[in-house]
């Protein structure tokens, strides 16, 4: 599985110096009807507040 080289979240637990160190990411639809058309419309579900 490749590995996620970037995380722009800092109050994420996972986020060390912007990188992910969660051993996966499960990533969702956040919009309403789960009809996605941009990275806007997508959310991390591994993220866990942390720092």
């Amino acid at each position: 599985m490749p590995k996620v080289m970037k995380c722009m979240c800092e109050e994420c637990h996972y986020n060390d110096n912007f990188n992910c160190v969660a051993d996966g990411i499960e990533v969702r639809s956040s919009a309403e009807g789960n009809k996605v058309q941009s990275s806007e419309g997508t959310c991390c579900s591994t993220f866990k507040h942390g720092k």
